[in-house]
């Protein structure tokens, strides 16, 4: 490890500790302005001490980080200090220079409160970018970094011990506590609502099928596992919603398990959610920061899914869903998304059968090496990369490139392609290529696509990055090219190239 980069990361850290604390001490000193001051200066005070303890724990394990992490956080601590200079030179208009008792003039508060939503908002798009980077230390087999985090004892880290480190808690859950008689499909949706028994409360179920697993301790033991570490989750930084516990239905017939239900805790006072496909469906009625917000979301829950060490194998329009604030309920209702559909999820290390289907609508968003009956590759994080790319391309396109036909609603059958795709469903069958067979063309369209309709509508960036997803598995892809050099022991490579080429890219783009 370079010695430079060692200093770089702990004088950055350092650099961000001083300009922080000079700011909170600041806010602090104002937080008597008015009850509305006084909860955002709060919020940022528990926000400010989570962080000052992840900082301390990276300059304390900074010599024990491969040089792609240390430049990383390199970058993450200077976009910090950045944001924290620029909110203090903000707030420095807003103090008079010399004051008495209330050092913020009336007409001057609501100005201040602006500030320090702005403030908030900044914050958490960094955190964003940093809990990731942050998490992936925690892989990292290293007796330095396991010795510093068993010291930890501050609320931040035990946080995140929680959530990354397998604990004993209730899990499973009783099978007769589900209301199925009254359970409810979203529409164009995997997932389902079910109310608990005796209460109005509902809960949303992805139901991972037992019946035709070969493998079924291992996939056991994987839901365990991701539910765990759902259980602790944050939903508004990661986009994942909190696990409740898990069930276990039985077959009547042969009694053997063959379903294991992730029952999910709804986001509080939320509307019916309404799926990502649904909204495509409809005229785009708000902004394209809206927009963008939503593809932010998508892809710091695929961070966190990777990071976790799983691949979601399912990402797709049909497995988002999105919630209104307050229970509204009309399209133009500010949302926050969230991915589940994890009825295929896997961990990274599990040999899954290369087997797939023809659903051309699913195929869509599966790599070339992964689309038909019989998958030519084993499936990496990269093949998930590639989902997002079809994703962000169509949310940026704002237009399904599904068209469900009579009115239907679920997630699979009766589908053709949209006009806006600009493809016939006879496409997706494989061309013959030499003495092989190829779904190549599929990507070649999607990326022309994207290269001749998204820049007008996205700019620039927001195309790069789409494509960037799109051409993740090239042999000749500048991101991602070295796929072999970015399977480290601790996986810990191939999530940094995810979190600096996807997550730092897409945070960039703005309007």
């Amino acid at each position: 490890m370079s010695a430079e980069l060692v200093f770089a990361v702990v004088g950055g850290a350092d650099l961000c500790l001083k300009y922080g604390n000079i700011l909170i001490q600041a806010y602090q000193d104002l937080k008597n302005a008015d009850e509305i001051v006084l909860s955002r200066v709060v919020w940022l005070e528990a926000f400010w001490s989570r962080t000052v303890s992840q900082i301390e724990f990276v300059k304390r394990v900074a010599q024990t980080m491969a040089p792609e992490h240390c430049r990383i956080h390199i970058e993450v601590f200077e976009i910090l200090r950045a944001r924290l200079t620029n909110a203090k030179s903000r707030l420095k208009s807003l103090i008079e220079p010399s004051h008495q008792g209330n050092p913020v003039k009336k007409w001057r508060v609501p100005f201040l409160r602006s500030s320090l939503d702005d403030m908030r908002e900044q914050l958490e798009m960094w955190q964003r970018l940093f809990d990731p980077t942050w998490y992936l230390i925690l892989r990292i087999e290293n007796e330095v970094i396991d010795k510093e985090f068993s010291r930890s004892l501050s609320t931040a880290a035990n946080t995140i011990n929680t959530t990354l480190v397998h604990i004993i808690s209730p899990l499973f859950l009783p099978g007769n506590g589900l209301d199925w008689t009254k359970a409810e499909t979203v529409a164009y949706s995997t997932t389902t609502m079910v109310p608990k028994i005796g209460s109005s409360r509902k809960y949303a179920i992805d139901s991972i099928d037992c019946l035709s697993s070969v493998e079924l301790a291992q996939l056991r033991a994987d839901t365990e596992r991701l539910a765990h570490k759902l259980q602790h989750v944050d939903p508004d930084v990661f986009g994942l919603l909190k696990c409740y516990g898990l069930v276990k239905r039985k077959s009547p017939l042969t009694r053997q398990i063959s379903s294991i239900d992730m029952v999910f805790t709804l986001p509080p006072q939320s509307g019916t959610p309404i799926s990502l496909r649904q909204q495509l469906l409809q005229p785009q009625v708000f902004s394209l920061t809206r927009v963008l917000e939503l593809a932010r979301q998508i892809t710091s829950a695929v961070s966190f899914v990777h990071t976790c060490d799983f691949v979601h194998k399912n990402i797709r329009p049909e497995t988002i869903l999105s919630f209104a604030f307050n229970g509204a309920n009309d399209a133009n209702a500010s949302r926050v998304t969230y991915l589940l559909g994890f009825d295929t999820f896997r961990s990274v290390n599990f040999h899954t059968m290369r087997t797939g289907d023809n659903f051309w609508e699913r195929n869509l968003y599966r790599h070339p090496s992964r689309q038909g009956l019989n998958a030519h590759d084993k499936y990496t994080m990269q093949h998930d990369v590639y989902s997002i790319g079809v994703c962000l391309l169509e949310i940026g396109l704002w237009s399904s490139f599904v068209d469900y036909g009579d009115g239907t609603e679920t997630p699979v059958g009766n589908t053709t392609p949209s006009k806006a795709l600009g493809l016939k469903t006879e496409d997706f069958e494989p061309r013959a290529i030499g003495w092989t067979v190829s779904y190549g063309h599929i990507k070649d369209h999607l990326v022309d696509l994207a290269r001749s309709s998204l820049p007008r509508r996205m700019g620039d960036k927001f195309t790069s990055l789409v494509i960037t997803c799109l051409t993740c598995l090239d042999h000749d892809s500048e991101d991602f090219k070295d796929q072999e050099e970015m399977h480290d022991e601790d996986g810990v490579l191939l999530g940094l190239k995810f979190i600096e080429k996807v997550v730092f890219r897409i945070s960039e783009v703005s309007f």
